[in-house]
């Protein structure tokens, strides 16, 4: 073999093998192959409904740092009148 040939090999072996090396370790992989999907917004009035009726004295707070809200019920002034009474 000429040295030419054996530099070739010898580098296609190492750039392969550095490529072989680098198969799926991706801390940020999904499964289904697309972007990761954002939380889903939880419903504002359904979870302070949710939190009244399981409250009491000895009743933890709840976590409410990781969660998004949405907020349906911006325009319902009477959203919340079964937990406080009418006005």
């Amino acid at each position: 073999m000429k040295k030419r040939e054996i530099l070739l090999i010898l580098g296609a072996s190492l750039l392969i093998g550095t490529l072989a090396g680098c198969g799926g370790g991706s801390s940020n992989s999904t499964t289904g192959g697309g972007p990761p999907q954002p939380p889903q917004p939880t419903n504002f009035t359904t979870f302070v409904h949710t939190q009244v009726a399981q409250t009491s004295d000895t009743s933890q707070p709840a976590d409410v740092n990781a969660v998004t809200f949405s907020f349906p019920d911006d325009n319902n002034a009477a959203a919340f009148n079964d937990v406080v009474g009418t006005p």
